[in-house]
């Protein structure tokens, strides 16, 4: 396997010329930070994704985590590189400084993530749950929970999990059954049984927080009657220290297709006296605060797709350089390396033109986050529609393309790539998980029709295609870009001409609707993914940008409008064509 190496170029040239300097200084947690201090904090994420956590990936997933009598043991040197993970501060890279953490923004703390999950993906799985958690303490409002819980988390003294998924209760939450019973003294006791939970017992600290969904007796049915607990595994005595465990009981992990290195637990609540935990926030809004931990996971799971593809992309091409097989199609002399050979070209830019596209498109998320987040921006609503348009976008179609591209590089290897040896089979297998948990791609497609379409009657995705005309229109004027840009907006057209007519003429066809939602999604996901390429040519004409660099990024959005493209009206004929056919069938 190659070694795993941080794609600093692109992502100092996302910051510096796609977004830029102009914009990322309108946020007050970019203020503080000079190229100098950029720089270093980049360094330093890339050394110890590529020195500490990259070399634990292969190991891990071959010897898997070991389960024994409730206890979870993670692999050979994975408590050293966590030790030295939250020593260093990465635990609370974006997090509040009054909770103890960096403070830093979205957009900067977005790359360095997407180096740890490239690194090694089954150990940074346990970061983002952790931030979510203190994201959604901070939505609640709970100071007293807040202070108790903020710290210790934001130093990675202590993890968190995500608790929703029952036996019977998957993507619908409504039917999950935990119950949560007063206890008399302000608290509450959980009895129930939650399943995948990820790093839901581990030996990599001691202490964890669950933020479990659960029924008060009184609650009633469906969502609404869903509240949100913080149950710690370890009750808090007189003195707020940890003290006797919980009654949690983690009873099993699973034996999955990828991510060996990460447990996946069972975990039952209250098998004696009940867990002891406490309200977050208010009596039956716990999918409310659970979805601020939720969205916080998509944007992150996207970023996965991201992250793994390019290391699977650093893999093939090492392995394309160095392999000769055949002779050179025009030339006739061989044996050649197999990326004279056009196919294999074809496969390698297909990954690091959606690669690209996807890692510009996950910045652009993070920096419209901050925008958001802070109060008094200019941009501070716009900002927030974008990132609530497209995050089912990023989420769904960055993993899928990246489930397609793991084929593609195993490919490129041949039957190599089809044995554990070589490595890439890992991402391959590693990948399939991103495209369900968090919410599978129907669901986030599904989220995009109905919620942020449909909702507003199309008036935002209307105006996000708006902006792309008006932020790649000058490519026009640029002669290797025109042709390219013509296809890009004949594209655009079509999908809002097909958005419109789905909103008009099928409103009412709610069978259609969902039939529809899927190819919607798809399409929506390769033209955001040509806009972002469409900013990075505009951005690449800066003089400061070389011309090596340049010409790669043209080159690609070339590359995209002519083989990504036609994928869009495809999946425009699907839409059209949802409820064709197959209705008569019957399913034995």
């Amino acid at each position: 396997m190659t070694d795993y190496r941080a794609p600093r170029q692109d992502v100092d040239f996302i910051l510096n010329r796609v977004i830029g300097r102009d914009r990322l200084s309108t946020l007050a947690a970019f203020e503080p930070l000079d190229e100098e201090l950029v720089s270093a904090i980049l360094d330093e994420a890339g050394r110890f994704a590529e020195q500490a956590l990259a070399p634990l990936n292969a190991p891990g997933d071959r010897a898997g985590c070991r389960f024994d009598n409730g206890r979870v043991t993670t692999p050979e040197g994975w408590p050293e590189a966590y030790r030295q993970f939250r020593d260093a501060g990465w635990t609370g890279l974006c997090l509040p400084e009054s909770l103890e953490g960096q403070g830093l923004p979205k957009v900067l703390a977005t790359p360095v993530t997407e180096c740890w999950q490239g690194a090694n993906l089954a150990f940074s799985m346990i970061q983002p749950l952790t931030e979510g958690a203190v994201e959604a303490l901070l939505a609640s409002g709970d100071q007293a929970l807040i202070d108790q819980y903020g710290p210790r988390l934001t130093r990675g003294d202590w993890t968190a999990t995500m608790a929703l998924t029952e036996p019977a209760a998957g993507s619908d939450l409504g039917q999950l059954r935990t119950r949560a019973v007063p206890d008399g003294d302000g608290g509450y006791r959980l009895f129930g049984q939650k399943l995948f939970i990820s790093y839901g017992e581990h030996d990599l600290t001691e202490h964890r927080l669950h933020l479990v969904l659960a029924r008060l007796p009184d609650a009633p049915e469906g969502s609404r009657g869903i509240s949100l607990f913080a149950v710690p595994s370890h009750r808090l005595n007189d003195q707020d220290e940890p003290a006797e465990r919980n009654d949690i009981h983690c009873t099993g992990i699973e034996h999955k297709l990828g991510l060996h290195g990460s447990p996946t637990c069972s975990l039952t609540f209250g098998q004696n006296d009940g867990a002891r935990g406490e309200l977050v926030g208010e009596p039956g809004r716990g999918l409310a605060l659970m979805f601020v931990m939720m969205n916080e996971a998509r944007l992150s799971v996207g970023l996965q797709g991201v992250a793994v593809i390019e290391r699977a992309y650093q893999n093939a091409v090492a392995w394309a350089s160095e392999r000769k097989q055949g002779r050179h199609c025009e030339t006739g002399e061989g044996p050649v390396a197999l990326i004279e050979h056009p196919d294999i070209r074809r496969q390698l830019l297909r990954i690091r033109s959606q690669t690209l596209a996807s890692r510009l498109l996950g910045m652009h998320l993070g920096f419209q986050l901050d925008c958001a987040r802070q109060t008094g921006h200019p941009d501070r609503e716009l900002a927030q529609r974008r990132v609530d348009l497209l995050t089912p976008v990023f989420k769904a179609w960055s993993t899928e393309v990246a489930n397609r591209l793991a084929g593609d590089a195993i490919q490129v290897f041949g039957g190599m790539g089809y044995v554990e040896e070589t490595g890439v089979a890992q991402f391959y297998r590693d990948l399939k998980i991103a495209t369900i948990y968090e919410g599978t791609t129907g669901i986030q497609a599904q989220d995009l029709l109905f919620r942020k379409i449909q909702r507003d009657g199309g008036d935002g995705f209307r105006d996000w295609l708006d902006q792309i005309e008006t932020d790649l229109s000058p490519l026009s004027d640029l002669a290797s870009a025109q042709h390219a840009w013509a296809s890009l907006a004949r594209q655009a057209r079509a999908l809002r001409n097909r958005v419109d007519w789905l909103l008009s003429e099928k409103a009412d066809d709610p069978v259609h609707l969902h039939a529809a939602a899927v190819p919607l999604l798809e399409a929506t996901g390769v033209l955001a993914s040509a806009w972002q390429l469409g900013l990075a040519v505009r951005a690449a004409q800066d003089e400061a940008v070389t011309d090596e660099y340049r010409n790669n990024v043209e080159a690609l959005f070339s590359f995209y409008c002519a083989h990504w493209l036609p994928e869009l009206s495809a999946s425009l004929v699907r839409v059209y064509q949802a409820g064709s056919g197959g209705g008569g069938y019957v399913f034995a």
